[in-house]
């Protein structure tokens, strides 16, 4: 089943699964129903300012510029990527809308990752929109645009599984997660998993945090608590790792590591 959701400002407009919301579009992508369309006005936020000027000729709606309305906006796909592991995220782009309704300088301000942000900016390009309006005057716009890749029906994908607590399917999403260069620092995607299949004892998954810890955050105490928890369970290469950085380490932080790693509570 498919559904968008695309939200401007203090409008929500839902279409089908498609809402608009001031400044603030959201769209919910699971796989394919067809789209109706359905039109709310709700009031601006409290919160919400303009500048008393277009900013590069693009204004901001609220203030004398109403929102433009969308005409057109053909779903996202999912990438074959996403859709083999079962992976949802949100993506999160920002656009103009010009004075034709046309969508312009789009850019991803939130990744989704796993080849999602391509398809949901593939998506955006074909929008199209009656434009905003000023004193009768049709002008360009900013808004934002938050895609949600969600699965519906049958949910036997990696993403399912790991949240659901399976630790093999953690360790196997966060190796997917981390190796995608979008989301590869991002802590509550691939380390998340990584870290939750680790602490259920998943000797491959200790290792890998041991490399994490090592590489990525040059923490070699850490690491090397999650070299000593992958050797308890026979993990290969985890003495080799653990004189390896022993070699690395000064003496206060080679007896930091042994006692915690010695420790009933090592994290």
């Amino acid at each position: 089943m498919r559904c968008t959701t695309f939200a401007i400002g203090g409008i929500v407009i839902p279409i089908g699964g498609i809402v608009i919301l001031l400044l603030s579009l959201v769209v919910v992508v699971p796989i394919a129903v067809p789209v109706l369309a359905q039109v709310q006005t709700l009031h601006p936020r409290s919160g919400d300012s303009n500048p008393q000027g277009p900013v590069d000729g693009v204004y901001r709606v609220g203030h004398g510029v109403s929102a433009p309305r969308a005409t057109y906006m053909p779903d996202p796909e999912f990438s074959e990527k996403a859709r083999q592991a079962g992976y949802e995220g949100v993506c999160v782009l920002e656009l103009v809308v010009d004075a034709e309704g046309m969508p312009q300088r789009i850019r991803v301000t939130h990744a989704a990752g796993l080849g999602l942000d391509e398809k949901a900016m593939e998506a955006v390009r074909q929008w199209r929109f009656t434009p905003a309006m000023k004193d009768g005057t049709p002008v360009a716009v900013h808004i934002n645009a938050e895609v949600q890749f969600q699965l519906y029906g049958p949910k036997a994908g990696l993403f399912q599984k790991a949240n659901a607590g399976d630790a093999k399917a953690q360790f196997e999403l966060s190796q997917i997660l981390l190796s995608d260069p979008e989301l590869a620092n991002d802590y509550s995607k691939g380390f998340a998993f990584l870290e939750k299949a680790a602490k259920q004892g998943l000797p491959k998954a200790e290792f890998a945090m041991g490399e994490y810890w090592s590489s990525r955050r040059n923490d070699l105490v850490t690491a090397y608590v999650w070299y000593a928890q992958a050797q308890r369970h026979h993990y290969k290469d985890s003495d080799k790792r653990m004189k390896e950085l022993a070699e690395k380490m000064t003496p206060e932080q080679l007896s930091e590591a042994r006692r915690r790693a010695d420790s009933n509570n090592p994290f």
